[in-house]
């Protein structure tokens, strides 16, 4: 499409997408709610530091005790869009970083909206009916509801480029479209959230299947889809194996059994088709739905919906047809166990497939789906002179409609949220809790009793260390260190301490609690209506001990651990067969602290163990003085090793190989992508709209 033949619609598709999230674009105070701010804020965080002092962001000390940062998909940390913007806010100022995080999501649903209008055109439809499509799926049900879900909406953009190259495939096996699909692909899956990787992936083939079983392409096209799925794999390498890696040491293997049944959108959503604020939206005081707010929202507008409907109703042609059907099967799989087909496919599934889908997260399909058929919809039923104002009319709905409510805007005067130097807007909390963690080196690590859970992943934020966080991609050794002091199933990622009385919280390097209510620990201030309690039983965050404790697996530790006799001052559970023989005690110091290195000085008149209250991950390697030492398993969760007897410098160093290998694999089909791309453009521009194509829609 030549820009100056369109200019005009995507300057209103720029309009659209500006005004409708105009708060947390150009006015101060206002940005994305819950989970951007409790999960991806503090993410992008902890990335813009690194990159601010010059460190490879591999390894977050702030929660959980350590755990790998580049493993973890939420933070997206190879999604170009992510790291750009996290870039910026060291340019322009950390103060700047939810905005700039919230500039990189519209400048993609801009993206989405003109990749949806340059699908529709490929489809035979006119300017002003590709123009509505457009309109309906960058300020739908989707991009209005899931705002705070920053990895979803990185992902749901690229749907619109993704169904764009099935469709030119229709023709061939063209290298140009091949390599544009596995890059959309493999985008989704960079984009931080694996659920709309699994929607897209599957609607990709998903559509090939419909357009050959209505003769719209060769049944050989699903083939060509699989191909474009192994590529895009390959592509996205870099997040994949890590991601499965830490997976496999995370509770995030057990989500099968929180999620039972498969969950999915209520069927009560669907009343939002037709009355918006059914369920009370748009006012959280009076919000009385049954499920998620941001899963309770499916409003296209009212007459985007009847073009729909008349699309797929009345004479559908082949591409409505298609279109209708995928939109169907799309409906059925989000409401998940809402219905018995939804529920007997989920459980039908795989335990390690299952844990990796969510159905409600098939909604940009479902969004797009409609939004397609609404531009159908519109190029048979519409004069084109009509169709211009059909997308003006559905814009000005939307806009009016779903633009700054709860789901998509909050505000800091209503959520004071917290910053580097303010805990919930209390910036006294934040500073008396910063000089009291950082009497030592590293700083000793606060938790809390009865406070926000939201507290339990600010850690990068404000730069202090908790042994507790809130990420469902949380390492199981530190669930089931948690487990000593506050029970609860295995597959939880947030537990507040319960017993604070507990030798474990101490091994854990946790000197201070936060609390509303009181804690059996000693008070130290109260401010802003919680306590600072704390923990006279915190070990430091290296420690000699005189005795080890073999354990043959994570089981038989946990269970050591969980005893109400252990004692972790005198004890190490190590899961390896070493003597039990009485060891040496010894003097550490802390040489050097940084995320990714450690460097520690150590005295001891025989031959002992240390232990390092620091979470243990594959990737994390020792030497005593310069020479290599294995680094075991130590207390479930942490880290320990034999020191001789004298004087060594012992550094601990994170080195993760699997990344390195990941990367290679990555970049090398990235390179091929890259260059068929390059290569194959010049004769890879569309022919006419409607060359090939049936044209009644």
């Amino acid at each position: 499409m030549a820009f100056k033949r369109y200019y005009g619609y995507f300057l209103a598709l720029l309009a659209e997408v500006a005004i409708f999230y105009r708060h947390v674009l150009f006015e101060r105070g206002y940005l994305f709610p819950w989970d951007f701010r409790a999960v991806h804020l503090p993410l992008a965080s902890f990335l813009a530091a690194s990159l601010r002092r010059g460190e490879m962001p591999l390894w977050e000390p702030y929660t959980y005790c350590g755990n790998p940062y580049f493993a973890n998909i939420q933070a997206a940390l190879f999604y170009p869009p992510v790291l750009f913007a996290t870039a910026a806010s060291n340019w322009f100022g950390a103060d700047h970083l939810p905005r700039l995080l919230a500039i990189a999501v519209a400048l993609q649903i801009l993206f989405a909206g003109l990749c949806t209008f340059a699908l529709l055109r490929r489809l035979g439809a006119q300017p002003g009916a590709a123009f509505v499509s457009a309109t309906i799926y960058q300020l739908g049900c989707f991009f209005a509801a899931q705002a705070e879900h920053m990895g979803a909406m990185h992902g749901g953009t690229w749907l619109p480029l993704v169904w764009l190259a099935v469709v030119e495939l229709r023709a061939g096996f063209r290298w140009f479209w091949m390599a544009v699909l596995s890059v959309a692909l493999a985008m989704t899956v960079l984009a931080g959230l694996p659920q709309v990787a699994v929607a897209a992936f599957g609607s990709a083939l998903a559509l090939a299947v419909a357009m050959a079983l209505f003769r719209l392409a060769p049944i050989r096209l699903p083939v060509r889809i699989l191909v474009a799925w192994l590529w895009a794999l390959l592509l996205a390498a870099v997040q994949i194996i890590p991601t499965a890696q830490l997976t496999a040491n995370s509770v995030a293997k057990y989500r099968a059994e929180w999620l039972k049944t498969g969950g999915g959108i209520k069927l009560g959503a669907l009343y939002t088709l037709i009355l918006p604020n059914y369920w009370h939206s748009f006012d959280m005081a009076k919000f009385n739905g049954p499920s998620d707010i941001t899963f309770l929202y499916l409003y296209c507008g009212i007459l985007g919906l009847v073009l729909a409907v008349a699309a797929m109703c009345w004479k559908p042609g082949p591409w409505a047809r298609t279109f209708t059907l995928l939109t169907l099967a799309a409906t059925v799989w989000m409401l998940g166990d809402s219905t018995p087909v939804g529920r007997g496919i989920f459980l039908a599934l795989p335990v390690n497939i299952r844990i990796g889908i969510h159905p409600e997260y098939t909604l940009p399909v479902f969004a797009l789906g409609i939004a397609v058929l609404a531009g159908c919809g519109a190029a048979r039923f519409l004069p084109a002179r009509w169709q211009l104002a059909a997308g003006a009319i559905i814009g000005i709905d939307l806009l009016l409609v779903s633009s700054g409510r709860p789901f998509n805007t909050t505000s800091v005067a209503i959520e004071a949220g917290t910053t580097h130097d303010s805990l919930d807007g209390s910036a006294d909390l934040a500073a008396r809790l910063r000089s009291l963690t950082e009497t030592a080196v590293p700083p000793y690590r606060f938790d809390m009793a009865d406070a926000p859970y939201g507290w339990s992943s600010v850690g990068p934020i404000l730069e202090i260390p908790t042994a507790n966080g809130c990420d469902p991609m949380a390492p199981e050794r530190a669930i089931q260190l948690r487990l000593s002091f506050a029970p609860g199933a295995r597959w939880g990622t947030c537990y507040q301490v319960v017993n604070a009385s507990s030798p474990v919280l101490g091994l854990a390097n946790v000197r201070y609690v936060l609390s509303k209510s009181s804690v059996p620990l000693a008070r130290v201030a109260e401010i802003a209506g919680f306590t600072v309690y704390e923990n006279s039983r915190v070990l430091p965050r290296f420690f000699f001990v005189p005795h080890l404790q073999p354990a043959e697996n994570l089981a038989t530790a946990a269970h050591a651990l969980h005893a109400a006799d252990f004692d972790p001052a005198q004890t190490a559970i190590v899961e390896a067969p070493l003597s039990t023989a009485p060891l040496a005690s010894g003097e550490v110091k802390v040489a050097s602290y940084k995320p990714n290195d450690i460097r520690l000085e150590t005295h001891s008149a025989g031959d002992g163990f240390l232990v390092a209250a620091d979470a243990w991950y594959p990737g994390w390697e020792a030497t005593i003085d310069g020479q290599p030492v294995p680094l075991y398993i130590a207390d479930v969760a942490f880290r320990g090793l034999r020191v001789p007897a004298g004087d060594h410098r012992v550094e601990m160093h994170f080195v993760p190989r699997i990344l390195y290998l990941s990367a290679a694999v990555s970049l090398l089909f990235a390179l091929i992508a890259g260059t068929t791309i390059w290569r194959e453009w010049p004769g890879a521009q569309a022919a006419p709209a409607t060359a090939g194509i049936p044209a009644q829609l």
